[in-house]
């Protein structure tokens, strides 16, 4: 399965990317977006999976240092 992640950045801090994955993103992930890394904190579906393609938006936030 290839998941195709929206990842939208709280506080406007990132624009958000796009990224293909081959494991389901989960909360508490951490993700590495252009040199910085962001933790997930909710995952949705945005539509059904269709055949080797599922469609996840993903909401994060910086990790504090």
């Amino acid at each position: 399965m290839i998941y195709k992640v929206s990842f939208v950045v709280q506080g406007g801090g990132h624009p958000g990317a796009i990224q293909n994955m081959e494991k389901r993103p989960k909360e508490g992930d951490r993700v590495k977006l252009g040199d910085k890394f962001y933790e997930i904190v909710e995952v949705l579906e945005i539509i059904p999976s269709r055949g080797e393609f599922s469609y996840l938006h993903a909401t994060c936030r910086p990790v504090e240092k």
